[in-house]
This record gives structure tokens, sequence and C-alpha cells, in this order.
């Protein structure tokens, strides 16, 4: 293993004896590729979430080959943050970023880290492979949208800028700057839904804002598939977001949950755009 380590190998043998064969292999499939790279690629990793993979065995692998891992609340300093698919407390999460601004800081699915770890290929240096596991993943998708869209695969931490009053998303989004409130002091109705056909129907250099080339591209051409796709994620990532946290978001999550089926009776055809609709849960 590529760990500094003066125990025996066959004492090491003795103490996986514990392991079923399919976890050996994985382990080995660990310790062979990053034997290959001198060192691994990471020395302390931090643990958030549950899903979909075991989190205490892949804990135990990392161990395991020498990193040191710890939860979210106990992270001083970590090179990588391994986000699950459930029970992520985004408001550490995003704790967690705002102390990181300006330094580098790996953001990984458990599936991103396997892969990693299998391929010796971090996908946060292929921009388009990243992409693929951002995509329906909740924490992954949150994080970006508090990040103004800007994902930092191997560069620092980006500045998040400024939220709404208790929102992860950028108080700068196209959304936002055309209007579209919800909640108490929100817009009623008509109103949001006006806006939300606007925000489909304008060409990409009308949205109101100055954003990064790759942040605004991501909205994609007017009433195409990528814009309503990039719409209804924003408004489904609020529902999940904001859904059992302390304060009560209930009517603003509602006016998401309707303005999402709206859209969808309004303008989804699922052979026309070739997306599926986002979860609200």
């Amino acid at each position: 293993m590529p760990t500094s380590t003066n125990e025996d190998p066959d004492d090491q043998n003795i103490q996986r004896r514990e392991y079923s064969d399919s976890r050996l292999k994985v382990l080995r499939a660990y310790e062979k590729r990053w034997e290959e790279e001198g060192q691994l690629p990471f020395s302390a990793v931090v643990m958030e979430g549950m899903g979909p993979f075991s989190r205490g065995k892949i804990w135990s692998y990392l161990w395991d080959l020498g990193a040191e891992v710890s939860e979210l609340e106990d992270a001083t300093g970590p090179d990588v943050l391994v986000l699950g698919r459930e029970r992520v407390d985004m408001d550490a999460t995003c704790r967690l970023l705002r102390q990181r601004e300006g330094e580098r800081l790996r953001i990984c699915s458990q599936e991103m880290l396997l892969g990693w770890s299998m391929t010796g290929v971090d996908p946060n240096k292929r921009p388009q492979t990243v992409d693929t596991f951002i995509e329906g993943h909740p924490a992954l998708e949150s994080v970006r949208s508090y990040l103004d869209g800007r994902w930092p695969g191997t560069d620092p931490i980006p500045s998040s800028g400024e939220g709404e009053a208790g929102e992860f998303g950028p108080k700068e989004s196209p959304l936002v700057r055309l209007g579209y409130t919800v909640g108490q002091d929100g817009l009623g109705r008509p109103s949001r839904r006006d806006l939300l056909h606007e925000a489909y129907e304008l060409e990409l250099d009308s949205l109101p804002g100055n954003y990064a080339e790759e942040y605004i591209e991501e909205w994609g051409p007017a009433e195409s598939g990528v814009r309503l796709k990039r719409i209804a994620n924003h408004l489904a990532a609020n529902c999940r977001n904001f859904r059992g946290r302390e304060n009560d978001y209930s009517l603003a999550i509602s006016h998401w949950e309707e303005d999402l089926r709206w859209l969808e009776e309004e303008f989804y055809n699922p052979l026309t755009y070739g997306f599926t609709w986002p979860e609200m849960q």
C-alpha cells in the first residue's frame, strides 16, 4: 500500500481476513492504481451524507489506504469533500465552502470518488465528465447552484457571492434578476408565471446579469430544452434544499412546486426535449 508502515505484509493479510472477497478485490484495485501513481492523490477526506454506496465501507477503504477520514463537523483542512445523495447537511456544506474560498478542495460524489480511484483519473479534471456526475445528483447540483454555476474542478473554491435570505442559490441568478420571488413576501401566481415564461423565451444575451460565459451558457438558447431544464432544475433544487430546514419554508416550497408543475404542463414534452423532469423531493 502507498503508506508509510513497517507492518509485515502477512500481518496485513491476517487483519483483512474479516473482509469479504468483494471488498478485498476493490481494496486491491485501489492499491494497485495508487501504487502506480506512487502515492495517494489526497491525504484528508471529509464525508457528508449517505448513498448510493455504504459510507462505512468507503470510509474503511480510505483508512486502509492511509487517508485521514472525518465527519464534516470535525473537518480540519480536507483535500477532498465527498457528498452522498441523501441526508446531506447543505448548511454545514456551504459553511465549509465559504471557509475554503480561494483554496483548493476537490468536491466529489461517492461515484466520482470510486471512479477516480479505479481509473486513476480525477473526474474534476474533465469538465464534460464531471457534468455527467453532477446532473441528477441533489447535493452536487446544490453546490453548483450555491457557487453560481462555477464548479471549481481542480481550481480554488470561488466566492459564492451574496445569497438570498437563507437561499443556497446565487442572488444574481437570471430568475432573481428578472424579479422572480416566492414565499410570504414573494410575487403572486400570475406574476411568477409571467416571469418564468419570460425567462424561457428571452434570448441568451438578453438575460439580465453579468455572468461568467460557462455559467450563462448552461441556460441554453431561448425556448430550448436546455433552457427549460435549467429553470426546472433550479426550482427543483430549491424545493429539495429547503425541505426539512429549521425555519418554515413551507409556503416558498409550495410556490416552487406549483410553478414546476405549471412549467411541466405548459412547455415540457419528453420526446421533444429528451430529459427527465426533475424530482422535487
